[in-house]
């Protein structure tokens, strides 16, 4: 309906928090700039569960590229695989990687772990602004023993 905005849980099924602040982002756009209104387009939601341990997620599983039939590459990498982990003396955490194999453009990340909701976002990121995975791997540097080696670890593994 024209001149009518929603946000959060009523304009859409994620019931997620930084999904309603980006909305509300553009319900104010569009009550200040009225010529020029603006449409959510979120490329990929992400989400993640404050528990112990984080889970964070975004894009799509494994079991959803095969029940499409579309084709994926993955790597999984344990958080032990880096110094940071390692250290923590974490043997259940992981962070794994999915990519489309001609593009090379990420398709999933799932992380598992401590820190999962703050190590996803270069992948969020990746994501939406349609970095390959191996732009994402090679084109940056990783602080060692950052944590974020596990995600560099997991990339380069593609």
């Amino acid at each position: 309906m024209p001149g009518v905005w929603a946000l959060g849980d009523l304009a859409n099924h994620f019931q997620l928090k930084h999904m309603a602040n980006a909305e509300t982002r553009l319900v104010r756009h569009n009550l200040l700039h009225p010529g020029q209104p603006q449409r959510a387009r979120f490329k990929v939601v992400p989400s993640a569960v404050f528990a112990g341990p984080q889970v964070a997620s975004v894009g799509a599983t494994e079991q959803e590229l095969q029940a499409k039939g579309r084709p994926y590459v993955a790597a999984t990498r344990a958080y032990r695989d880096a110094a940071y982990g390692w250290a923590l003396e974490d043997t259940t955490s992981f962070v794994k990687v999915l990519a489309d194999p001609a593009t090379r453009l990420l398709l999933g990340a799932h992380i598992l772990g401590p820190q999962a909701s703050t190590l996803i976002q270069p992948l969020i990121q990746a994501m939406c602004l349609g970095n390959t995975v191996d732009q994402v791997a090679c084109g940056v540097l990783y602080i060692h023993p950052a944590l974020t080696e596990v995600v560099e670890q997991a990339l380069l593994e593609l």
